[in-house]
């Protein structure tokens, strides 16, 4: 199944729940850690989506870009080694874990839910607390530039393609984000409105 298919089965999804605020869930157990994977279209140009998960009593957040599936999510930044362990193959790699990812988004019931209602997503982001990885929203540009770390951390967990987070950088530009839902952002909003024109 392509990545092309899978963006849009999670926008047909949302689509039909869309409400302000609101996100779409799909929740499953995979190996001993429950799976939890949010999606929602507050920027219709740039949607969201990470996943939250649980095991052990630890708590691992990551956003992801559903246009590069494969290639962008083969190695999960800086997950515990306990959770790890649970979801990758024999060969150390996460073919199945993604594999069976797809299935389900193709497969299962998604529900509707929000952020501020959500249990593991609040546990998850008091768990993050005081951590640099697990922002999983936009917040703002700044004028400063963007390094090459921050851009491959970027391309690898938001949905905007390295052409596009290229003229950002080429901009003098970088990319803020947050955990806080109250401080988030319209992305393409805030691009318009520093003058980068990225479309």
């Amino acid at each position: 199944m392509s990545d092309t298919i899978i963006l849009g089965i999670l926008l047909e999804k949302y689509n039909n729940y869309k409400k302000v605020g609101n996100c779409i869930k799909l929740y499953y157990p995979y190996n001993g850690v429950k799976v939890n994977l949010y999606f929602d279209g507050y920027d219709k140009n740039y949607p969201s989506a990470f996943i939250i998960l649980v095991a052990n009593k630890s708590y691992y957040i990551t956003s992801f870009n559903v246009d590069n599936f494969d290639e962008k999510n083969q190695y999960l930044d800086k997950i515990p080694d306990p959770i790890l362990n649970l979801i990758k193959d024999e060969d150390n790699k996460l073919t199945s874990f993604y594999n069976e990812m797809r299935k389900r988004i193709k497969e299962d019931d998604f529900q509707d839910t929000s952020y501020s209602k959500d249990i593991v997503f609040n546990n998850t982001m008091q768990y993050n607390k005081n951590k640099k990885n697990g922002n999983p929203f936009f917040h703002h540009v700044r004028a400063v530039k963007m390094t090459s770390e921050h851009f491959k951390k970027l391309f690898y967990s938001m949905n905007i393609s390295k052409e596009k987070l290229m003229k950002i950088q080429r901009a003098g530009f970088t990319i803020v984000t947050t955990n806080d839902l109250d401080k988030r952002k319209d992305f393409h909003g805030e691009l318009s409105n520093k003058g980068i024109l990225i479309d």
